[in-house]
């Protein structure tokens, strides 16, 4: 299980005396600098949520494995298996804060965790692959709807599939990020979900075919945003929300790059159920595994670590479609 820091003041939240080395101002205002930034917000958020709920129900840091795994079952089945997880992780980190040894790491709490996997299951809701076809008929004009917000949609949409990016990269984009040539644009991330220490990747974008070209659609959206927005376009986020009068505003969250996703599903006459912002990077792993493109350019393209977790993401394939046996009976 990954261990990440995080904020060392709520740390001090559930545990019974704060410890020696954070108590002088200056050095607690460097640690919990640092410390914060060792992780995404959202990260940060989640694991302090964790630990105000582990307190609430009456947990304390430093815990003891018995105490966390009466926690852990009292919640079995009432929440997802991954979420006691991430719980588990922000009890872990919060002990890893104040220097103590993790009681997730004990026999007993792993040994309670496998025992909620197996009677409770561990599968978890995954989000539907956008197809190639339905890509196509979102990146499609809708001349019923403002221009802008149409172009905006089309373009989130586009470069999101073609990135395989998920949807908190996408809301952080900003045109420094992006550089223009012949073969396409190729897309820099400072930082991402697995990538926490901001060592960045570069995304290469191609050309794509008619209207679902990436490149065109971003420089499209820019020229439009330059000509209403001017002196804003290089200090906020690429992608804007669009007001009811169809001016680009402030930049969109995350959340709202699924609402856009949605949205747009409904206008292009399809159903949005079981579809979210992850549809687009699930839907691309899913269209290059059908298409024959090999595990490690897939993750080059998406920044998956491992092909467990790329493999995990790729849904609708048929057991028939790059059948191992198939393609050796053909060999001579």
């Amino acid at each position: 299980m990954k261990k990440v820091r995080i904020n060392s003041s709520t740390v001090a939240s559930v545990a019974r005396r704060p410890t020696r080395a954070v108590k002088p101002r200056k050095v607690r205002a460097q640690f919990d600098h640092y410390v914060a930034s060792a992780v995404a917000d959202s990260t940060r958020r989640a694991y302090a949520a964790d630990l105000r709920h582990f307190r609430d129900w009456g947990g304390r840091v430093p815990a003891t494995p018995a105490m966390v795994a009466r926690y852990l079952a009292a919640f079995a089945g009432k929440v997802k298996a991954s979420t006691l997880n991430r719980r588990l992780a922000a009890i872990a980190s919060a002990h890893t804060v104040l220097g103590k040894p993790s009681p997730s790491r004990s026999e007993l709490v792993q040994a309670t965790m496998r025992g909620i996997r197996r009677i409770h299951g561990s599968a978890q809701r995954q989000a539907k692959p956008i197809s190639i076809e339905m890509l196509r008929l979102l990146a499609k004009p809708q001349r019923h709807l403002d221009p802008v917000r149409d172009l905006r949609d089309r373009a989130l949409l586009v470069v999101g599939f073609a990135g395989g990016f998920r949807r908190s990269e996408l809301a952080r984009l900003k045109l420094e990020n992006l550089v223009f040539d012949a073969q396409g644009v190729t897309v820099s991330l400072v930082r991402s979900k697995t990538d926490q220490q901001g060592k960045g990747r570069v995304v290469a974008l191609p050309h794509g075919p008619g209207r679902m070209c990436p490149a065109k659609l971003l420089k499209s959206w820019i020229q439009l945003v330059r000509e209403m927005d001017p002196e804003e376009l290089d200090a906020k986020p690429l992608f804007r929300r669009v007001d009811r009068y169809g001016k680009p505003g402030g930049g969109l969250s995350g959340a709202a790059v699924g609402g856009v996703m949605r949205r747009r599903m409904r206008d292009c006459g399809l159903d949005p159920s079981g579809f979210s912002a992850h549809s687009l990077r699930s839907g691309l792993l899913t269209a290059a595994a059908k298409a024959g493109v090999p595990t490690w350019a897939i993750q080059r393209q998406t920044g998956h670590r491992s092909e467990s977790t790329v493999h995990r993401y790729i849904r609708g394939l048929s057991p028939f479609e790059r059948n191992a046996f198939a393609s050796a009976a053909q060999t001579k």
